[in-house]
C-alpha cells in the first residue's frame, strides 16, 4: 500500500510541530482525523513514526530517518502539480516553429527572442525549410506553428495574415533590366525562370501564372534562395523574392527590381487547426503583435 499525499502532509507537519494540536490547526483538520491519518501511514509503512506521551511528541529513529524522503516526495508532487498548471495555462511545453524559405522576415529573430523571454519555461525549437516545403513543416507535422507565405495547399491548417510585401525580380547585376527602378511583368515573361518541385499553388504564385500568356521557359531548378541567386548570377534563370529579402543586405553581383504590377506576397502565421494548445495560441498572438509594430519590416532585429 502506497502512502497518500494527505498522509505525507500529516506526517511532515506533525514532525515539524511535534504537537498534534498545533499540527491539526495548521492543516485545518480535526485532531482525530490527523491521528487516524498518522496511524494509517504507520500501518502502510510498517514502522512507528512518533513516540507520544501525555506531555510530548517525538520522532522515532525510523521517523527521523524517513522524514527527508517524505519531504522530497511532497516536493516532487508539488513540482508535478506546478508543471501541470504551467502546461494548462500555456507557460511551458515544447513548441516547434517552422520558418519557410521566404518567410524569415527581419522581425523573426525578435519574435523568437521575445517569445523565449515571455515563456522561459517553454522549449522552443526553430527550423528553416527550403522551397520544397512552403508550409514550414506543418504538412508533415514536423512543426506546430510556422511563418509562411501562402498560397499553398492548406487543408487542416489555419492561417492569419501578418502583412504584405511587394515582390522583386532577382537579376544578374549586368542584366539589361538591372538598372531600372521598376519593371513591368510583361518585361520578364520571356526570360528563363526558375522552377520548383513543390506545392503547385505556391509555384504558380511565384511564377505569376495568372499573368502569363504561355508557360514559362525553365532555366534552372531551385530548391533554396541560394540556388536562385546562383542561377540569376549565371544568367540561367530569374525569379521573384519578397521586398524584405531583396533589401536585407547587399547580395554580390545581383540586382533586385520591384515589379509593382503583380500581386504582393502575403506573410502569415499558420498552425494545425486541431491544435488548441495555449502555447500555440500565445505564439500566434505574439506574431500578430510583433508584425504590427511601427517600421517592423525595416528593423534590424
Amino acid at each position: 500500500m502506497q502512502p497518500e499525499v494527505r498522509q505525507l502532509q500529516y506526517f511532515v507537519t506533525v514532525a515539524e510541530e511535534l504537537n498534534f494540536t498545533r499540527a491539526a490547526q495548521r492543516l485545518h483538520v480535526v485532531q482525530q482525523s490527523l491521528s487516524t491519518g498518522i496511524a494509517q501511514l504507520e500501518g502502510a509503512l510498517g514502522i512507528r513514526l512518533f513516540e507520544r506521551t501525555t506531555r510530548s511528541v517525538t520522532l522515532t529513529s525510523a521517523g527521523a530517518a524517513w522524514l527527508p524522503y517524505a519531504r522530497e516526495a511532497l516536493a516532487s508532487m508539488n513540482r508535478a502539480a506546478d508543471a501541470a498548471e504551467d502546461l494548462a495555462v500555456g507557460r511551458s511545453g515544447r513548441l516547434r516553429v517552422g520558418l519557410a524559405a521566404t518567410g524569415a522576415l527581419p522581425f523573426m529573430p525578435g519574435l523568437l527572442r521575445t517569445f523565449r523571454q515571455r515563456f522561459p519555461l517553454a522549449d522552443v525549437d526553430a527550423k528553416h525549410f527550403d522551397f520544397h516545403d512552403p508550409c514550414g513543416g506543418l504538412r508533415d507535422r514536423e512543426t506546430d506553428v510556422a511563418i509562411v507565405r501562402p498560397p499553398f495547399l492548406d487543408d487542416g491548417l489555419t492561417l492569419v495574415e501578418l502583412g504584405q510585401e511587394p515582390r522583386y525580380a532577382v537579376l544578374a547585376s549586368d542584366h539589361p533590366l538591372a538598372e531600372r527602378s521598376t519593371i513591368e511583368f510583361s518585361d520578364l515573361v520571356d526570360e528563363p525562370w526558375m522552377d520548383i518541385e513543390t506545392d503547385p499553388l505556391w509555384c504558380d504564385f511565384w511564377q505569376v501564372k495568372e499573368q502569363r500568356p504561355r508557360p514559362p521557359t525553365i532555366g534552372a531548378m531551385c530548391r533554396t534562395l541560394d540556388d536562385l541567386f546562383e542561377a540569376a548570377r549565371a544568367g540561367t534563370a530569374i525569379g521573384l523574392v519578397p521586398e524584405s529579402i531583396a533589401q536585407t543586405q547587399s547580395w554580390p553581383n545581383l540586382a533586385f527590381v520591384a515589379v509593382p504590377d503583380i500581386a504582393p506576397s502575403t506573410v502569415a502565421v499558420a498552425w494545425h487547426t486541431d491544435d488548441d494548445r495555449r502555447l500555440v495560441a500565445s505564439f500566434v498572438d505574439l506574431a500578430k503583435e510583433i508584425a504590427t509594430l511601427p517600421s517592423v519590416a525595416g528593423r534590424d532585429t
